[in-house]
């Protein structure tokens, strides 16, 4: 049971991050996780088997993520191509059939939401597994049909009752593949395996500052690339939608750079790690409060549930910080032992 205990958490925790933490699912609605489960959760266990078999790093990660996002909203929803579902097109950059800022913002969103800090959060609360495959070759298999009956099954919803009738064109979804067939070549084949990093004499930031870029960046991607349309409206159309889009990609390319530095400093540690995905996940939960829920109930469930994760995160770290007390313990009274 404790081998398969971080596959039934991380399984769970990808849709109720993606979905429920964020409103888009909401609490008067929560039976409907079920249905989402195969493709969320055995999406991101997928991701992570994948990459630790090939003994990948979290680049490769976020590269799978971003296939999985072109999975999910491309072939399943089709959202990426629909012209007139749920106002997408008017966010601008609507080229050959792909809802452009739709689609930056979907690639990010499921990269990061769906994928990452699931995955992140995992390994934390099971670090004597973090660099090893939960699965072995039977495992992956039925991984992966879960995980293909769950597009299945999103993908048959969304003709049904979503988007009625529904298909884009064979050359967007062939092209769709393609692109994910690509992605998941360059990270599991093309990047080199994960090699332990020379920690750089630059000290690693307080951890509120390392929460504060998260909570910050996490919140700004949706802001950017969401709310934008509703304030300046003319930065949809024409050469001005890429305003928002060089704005989000930038913010995305920094905090990029920022981790690239901060990762390898001297003191770095799961605190900081967890600090980072607190942060996201915060700002994910606020934005979904003010912007994705829509009944008094919804919204008031949705906080509620912010709070308990809030408390949740502030007892992990609690617990984060006595594991390294333990560790170093152990690292001093070892050589006055010998």
């Amino acid at each position: 049971m404790r081998r398969f205990l971080p596959v039934l958490v991380l399984v769970l925790m990808a849709p109720t991050v993606a979905e429920l933490l964020w409103g888009s699912t909401p609490l008067s609605g929560v039976t409907l996780l079920l249905l989402q489960i195969p493709m969320y959760g055995c999406g991101a266990l997928l991701i992570r088997e994948l990459v630790r078999h090939r003994q990948r790093g979290w680049i490769s990660i976020l590269l799978l993520g971003g296939a999985y996002a072109l999975i999910e909203e491309g072939l399943a929803l089709q959202f990426l191509f629909h012209p007139t579902l749920l106002n997408i097109s008017d966010w601008g950059g609507r080229v050959l059939g792909i809802n452009g800022v739709y689609t930056v913002w979907a690639i990010g969103y499921h990269a990061i939401w769906s994928v990452a800090l699931p995955i992140l959060l995992t390994d934390l609360l099971f670090p004597e597994q973090r660099d090893v495959p939960y699965l072995g070759r039977t495992g992956l298999i039925i991984t992966g049909i879960g995980f293909l009956f769950g597009v299945v099954l999103i993908g048959f919803i969304a003709r049904v009752g979503i988007a009625p009738g529904y298909w884009a064109s064979p050359l967007l979804l062939g092209g769709t593949v393609l692109v994910v067939l690509l992605l998941a070549w360059i990270a599991l084949r093309v990047l080199p395996p994960a090699a332990p990093v020379a920690t750089s004499v630059v000290q690693a930031p307080p951890g509120w500052v390392v929460a504060l870029l998260g909570l910050v960046c996490g919140f700004l991607w949706q802001a950017i690339l969401i709310l934008f349309r509703a304030f300046f409206p003319a930065l949809t159309q024409g050469p001005l939608v890429l305003v928002p889009l060089l704005v989000a990609l930038g913010m995305a390319a920094l905090v990029c750079w920022l981790l690239r530095i901060w990762t390898r400093a001297s003191g770095w540690s799961d605190l900081d790690w967890l600090a980072l995905g607190s942060g996201a996940l915060i700002a994910h939960t606020i934005f979904g409060i003010l912007f994705l829920t829509f009944t008094p109930l919804d919204k008031i469930g949705l906080a509620i549930l912010g709070g308990v994760m809030v408390l949740l995160l502030s007892l992990f770290a609690v617990s984060l910080r006595r594991r390294a007390r333990g560790t170093l313990l152990q690292r001093v009274r070892g050589p006055q032992e010998e």
